[in-house]
């Protein structure tokens, strides 16, 4: 077990600045997602801690103890990658075997370890078989097998999902979280899917342009988001942002100073009138319907799309004229010039 510390860490590619000054502390057998979308430097963070990317500058701490200058292999940390990179020609048994017998470990300690990962990971019945007779899912069983049987200090991985179909991505994410939180192992975790870092994480890293956006647990980051980046990108659909333009009369809304920008949650706004609610005219263009609830795409009469999440499947059709309903509590203020929420 142990801590991992980032502090004031920058990687720069000639004039191009990939990480630029991230701090943050990983709690002991905590599990942080870093998030954000693609070129945004989640994945060159993570490559820095092992190893596997030089570091401008800042440091890494890895147990309390400086790993800049150290090699991958003396970090004490294993890593889960997105296309498995398990060695075709061996069984499972071999590949989960092959970096205990590296590290000359005793013959009795490997095959102790390999039995418990095999258990925990219901691939027993697996370990005479080669990658070739294995499905994408039991391969990266596989894969998350090989980086437990090390039993580091840290499991990095590098979406580690990205391969599987959308079943396998639910099951297999589900099964990352209970080995987790089994081993309580201190886990780095990168992806560009806010669904899945919203359901693994203790807490996330958003990150955008190589900066930190936001770090909090789901709750709070959804909740409260820190930035416009981070509204917009967090939620599924994802958070209506108006200029307060749109609200037309904003009398009682009581915004603070500086708000120019609200965000509102699709499943915020409403086709039924509330007490105190803001009324907004708008013409249907899009009825999604999504299982036991619909998305329903409008045009404001300000010119403005927005979109709302409403149960069931309402019989509203294209070019449908429709009220929508904004409670003032719902709504989140921010200034479009710093990018950053008002009532912070």
């Amino acid at each position: 077990m142990a801590t991992i510390n980032l502090v004031d860490l920058h990687k720069d590619y000639g004039n191009s600045h990939a990480v630029r000054g991230i701090n943050l502390s990983v709690a002991d057998g905590e599990l942080i997602v870093l998030v954000g979308p693609s070129g945004c430097g989640k994945s060159t963070l993570l490559r820095m801690v092992a190893g596997l990317e030089t570091v401008s500058s800042g440091r890494i701490e890895i147990g309390g103890r400086d790993v800049v200058k150290a090699e991958p292999a003396e970090r004490d940390i294993a890593m889960v990658f997105q296309n498995y990179a398990l060695y075709p020609h061996m069984t499972v048994r071999g590949n989960l075997e092959y970096g205990l017998k590296n590290r000359g470990t005793p013959r009795a300690e490997i095959d102790r370890r390999v039995n418990e990962a095999a258990e925990i990971l219901e691939i027993g019945p697996m370990l005479d078989r080669k990658p070739r007779q294995l499905s994408g899912g039991q391969r990266q069983r596989v894969a998350m097998g090989r980086a437990i049987v090390r039993e580091p200090a840290a499991f990095l991985f590098d979406e580690p999902l990205s391969n599987l179909d959308a079943k396998l991505r639910v099951q297999m994410r589900v099964e990352i979280r209970k080995l987790q939180r089994r081993l309580k192992t201190t886990s780095l975790y990168v992806t560009h899917d806010q669904l899945e870092a919203m359901t693994l994480a203790d807490r996330l890293v958003v990150m955008n342009g190589g900066l930190v956006e936001q770090i909090g647990t789901p709750t709070e980051v959804y909740d409260r988001p820190a930035t416009l980046f981070v509204a917009s990108f967090i939620g599924s659909p994802p958070m209506n942002l108006l200029p307060v333009s749109a609200l037309g009369n904003t009398q009682g809304l009581n915004l603070p100073a500086g708000t120019d920008m609200v965000g509102i949650r699709p499943d915020q706004m409403h086709l039924e009138p509330r007490p105190g609610a803001t009324a907004l005219p708008a013409t249907a263009e899009l009825l999604e319907p999504i299982g036991g609830e619909s998305h329903l795409h409008l045009r404001l009469d300000s010119g403005h799309s927005v979109i709302l999440s409403v149960p069931g499947r309402p019989s509203i059709t294209e070019g449908t004229a429709v009220t929508v309903y904004i409670e003032p509590a719902a709504l989140h203020p921010f200034d479009s010039k710093t990018g950053r929420r008002t009532d912070a």
